[in-house]
């Protein structure tokens, strides 16, 4: 049997504060990635009903962000998860960590936390629990599959140079140090390797070759965006293979092809193992930031973690877990305008992890989305030294001749939402939000209203760009 995975992905894009895409010049004509990526991409494959024969996993800031702004493919996603349940008897879609983080560099608290809210975001939008979760970077150690394993996924997907004697397809089991036990499916390199970098003939004549069961793993954007014209391609073989496609679970069901260990600390995209996240080790060319960046985002997740504790004690981290129902729309109503700051602290620390931060050498908009998240992060904790030594170790961060402090934009927060209001109310709108901030003209002042954590600001109408007083 042949089994696809696609791994769908994109960085939460958003800004920390208004929680929408700003403009990214980089993907004209489009407006930012997420719209170029999905209309040479995520569009044409679910028009073409590519997804209802490959298992895949979805990123959750962008699946919010189909569901949000490209209903068709979000439903699409959906409908080929029930594909795969009436075809194979187990849907097509894998779980994923709430956000992209190299989980083997995060503490297990932090761990937990993300494949937990994963695991609930999958319910909630696939309407099962799901059997595997995708691993960012396919970044592994035993303490990784330990979490997995106490949240009830059953297996992950992993690369041949990621388990001892390179053995490809599977499932493989995998035995834990508590003695349980987790399985993984391993990828054929090669032929991965070939679709992706090569294209599908190359593939093809690799396929011939081919023995047992094949497992096939590559970004999804392969298909339409990184290979134009690949979608397909994609279609057309499956139209001629049908009848040997099958997906994870269809395998799963039939039982252990063996007993595997796995070289721990290791990444699908990294041969430094987790280097490309914490060093400067050569992949992509010189980044001798790297390093810098790892340790400011730590530093940030100690901070964070230090507050949460002496302020929430060990209830916060229960609260934390159970936030998810929040962040998917719930009612916050039970929780204090503090308890909110440090919750939404924890799921800033989380976002300013996502590894896309550290995976280019070059510094771009990955970089700064990281260092707006830790921004947004330590001032949530209302602690002035914080914040203090934070734009301190910022100010002294020099990446390709300036400063990290150059990512932190000045207008942010209330502020910017009342800036656009204004805006918005000059050009004739009169919105009652900007973004997740509830504006409200209050005689020569306005209101701001954070809905997130029930903070309210006001401004004077008319020293808008004065300084800021938070109603507490």
């Amino acid at each position: 049997m042949i089994i696809f995975h696609l791994h769908l992905y994109q960085p939460d894009r958003s800004d920390p504060w208004l929680e929408m895409i700003f403009p990214e010049p980089s993907a004209s004509p489009y407006r930012h990635w997420n719209e170029r990526i999905s209309h040479e991409c995520y569009e044409p494959n679910a028009e073409l009903g590519n997804y209802n024969w490959v298992n895949f996993d979805v990123g959750p800031p962008l699946l919010s962000w189909l569901r949000q702004n490209r209903p068709m493919v979000y439903m699409a996603l959906r409908e080929a998860d029930k594909a795969g349940l009436e075809r194979w008897g187990y849907g097509n879609a894998l779980a994923h960590p709430y956000y992209h983080v190299i989980l083997p560099l995060v503490p297990r608290r932090d761990r937990d936390v993300l494949v937990y809210w994963g695991v609930e975001y999958f319910k909630r939008h696939f309407k099962r629990s799901p059997e595997g979760m995708w691993l960012p970077e396919m970044a592994v150690d035993l303490e990784t599959l330990e979490v997995l394993a106490d949240n009830g996924i059953a297996y992950t997907v992993l690369t041949q140079s990621q388990v001892k004697g390179r053995r490809a397809g599977g499932p493989y089991k995998v035995v834990l140090p508590s003695g349980r036990s987790i399985a993984v499916f391993v990828r054929d390199e090669r032929l991965s390797d070939e679709l992706a970098f090569g294209g599908f003939e190359r593939f093809v004549e690799a396929l011939r070759g081919a023995s047992g069961d094949v497992v096939v793993a590559l970004d999804g954007e392969t298909f339409g965006h990184h290979q134009k014209g690949a979608e397909k391609m994609l279609a057309q073989f499956i139209a001629h293979h049908r009848d040997e496609l099958a997906n994870f679970g269809r395998l799963y069901e039939s039982g252990y092809r063996g007993e595997v260990e796995i070289v721990e600390r290791t990444s699908w995209s990294c041969p430094h193992g987790l280097g490309r996240w914490s060093r400067d080790c050569g992949c992509g060319g010189p980044a001798p930031w790297r390093e810098g960046l790892r340790r400011l985002i730590d530093w940030v997740g100690e901070t964070v973690d230090k507050a949460f504790e002496e302020r929430l004690g060990p209830e916060g981290w229960r609260l934390l877990r159970e936030y998810i129902y929040v962040l998917m729309g719930g009612d916050s109503s039970g929780y204090s305008t503090e308890q909110l700051k440090l919750l939404e602290a924890q799921r800033a620390k989380l976002a300013a992890n996502t590894s896309d931060a550290w995976f280019f050498a070059r510094v771009g908009i990955e970089f700064g989305i990281a260092v707006k998240w830790a921004l947004r992060a330590v001032e949530l904790l209302d602690d002035a030294q914080a914040l203090e030594e934070l734009m301190r170790r910022l100010g002294e961060f020099v990446v390709n001749g300036r400063t990290a402090l150059a990512f932190c934009p000045r207008l942010r927060g209330p502020l910017m939402a009342a800036v656009m209001y204004v805006a918005l109310s000059t050009a004739g709108q009169t919105p009652e939000k900007v973004g997740p901030y509830i504006v409200k003209p209050v005689d020569d002042e306005f209101e701001v209203v954070d809905t997130r954590t029930r903070e309210a600001f006001r401004f004077r109408h008319d020293l808008l760009w004065g300084s800021v007083e938070n109603l507490k």
